[in-house]
């Protein structure tokens, strides 16, 4: 039989463990390590660690001696701190039927069956009433994050003349399609379509601050983008009118022609007030400022929609010294 390996003796530096304490409680188990050394070497003391959620955490002075790696004693906390259950499908449920706030840029609307959205925006455009049945209107709305379009049924199509223009809308319970790659906006028996031209609001401020922007030459006007409410100003230099037969009405159309040294862009309004029109005869051959004009293409040329309402477009004369010599000469 071979002979038993002698145990290697136990260093002279090594540590002599004097005592580990596990103490089971009730509702704790609280392990307490310590260590003593019989030298001069530097000893460091691992803090209790605490496995209970009600043990109070450790001291300041434990934790300036927690070893790398140890427990956080302060991440770890009662029962009553955590949060609950994540509730997942009760959260579901309550975004198919609790309406989401979005804007007019579609790009981050949820499109589900059930997920309702609700809308306030500022009305940019109104088209002529298509007869059904059911009669529709297509009409266009503004925010500050973008544009997007929407068709109103029935009674609702009443609410869009053009005395609302610049005026906000707050649409509820409407829905989100996807149509041919693009995002639109659809209401559906249950929602409501609210016109407001009077009520002071975030939004209604927002457009009137639009007013107040420096408006642009005429060379940025003619690349701005479509749909785009601008201000622009140039020598009001022509103005003609005409009427067009549209869905057998009889419509009147102005076209005002702005010129600058280096660029031209025409204004159009659709039956516009007799008032609107004095207006812009009075500034003929001046040089004016277009506040709030609608940004569009008419058969590929870039033009202006004029909003003749109390809130939409506005004419008013505007001093610029190289434009008035220019058109002096």
């Amino acid at each position: 039989m071979p002979a038993k390996r002698p145990m290697p003796s136990e260093p002279q530096s090594s540590r002599n463990v004097q005592a580990t304490t596990v103490t089971v409680a009730s509702d704790s188990i609280l392990i307490n390590d310590s260590a003593s050394v019989d030298n001069d070497s530097a000893a460091t003391a691992c803090p209790p660690v605490h496995c209970a959620t009600d043990v109070p955490p450790a001291s300041p002075d434990a934790r300036s001696r927690s070893l790398p790696g140890s427990p956080d004693v302060n991440a770890i906390s009662s029962h009553s701190d955590f949060p609950s259950s994540p509730g997942r499908n009760r959260q579901l449920f309550l975004a198919s039927v609790s309406p989401q706030h979005m804007t007019c840029d579609l790009t981050a609307a949820i499109v589900g069956l059930g997920v309702k959205h609700n809308l306030v925006a500022i009305v940019i455009a109104s088209f002529p009433i298509q007869n059904g049945p059911p009669a529709r209107r297509h009409i266009f709305l503004m925010d500050s994050h973008g544009v997007t379009g929407l068709t109103v049924w029935n009674a609702d199509v009443h609410k869009f003349s053009k005395n609302v223009l610049g005026g906000v809308v707050t649409v509820t319970r409407a829905s989100v399609s996807i149509y041919q790659g693009k995002k639109n906006l659809v209401l559906s028996k249950d929602s409501s379509v609210v016109v407001d031209t009077v009520t002071q609001c975030p939004m209604s401020e927002w457009w009137e601050r639009l007013s107040a922007r420096s408006p642009l030459p005429l060379p940025a006007a003619v690349i701005a983008a479509d749909n785009t409410v601008i201000n622009v100003f140039g020598v009001l230099a022509f103005v003609s009118n005409e009427t067009k037969e549209v869905n057998g009405l009889v419509r009147c159309v102005t076209s005002v022609h702005l010129a600058s040294q280096t660029a031209r862009f025409q204004l159009r309004g659709w039956d516009l007030e007799q008032t609107t029109l004095d207006g812009i005869e009075q500034l003929r051959d001046r040089v004016v400022q277009v506040r709030r004009v609608r940004v569009t293409c008419f058969a590929e040329q870039k033009i202006g929609e004029i909003l003749d309402s109390t809130l939409g477009t506005l004419f008013s004369p505007y001093h610029d010294a190289a434009l008035e010599s220019h058109w002096a000469e």
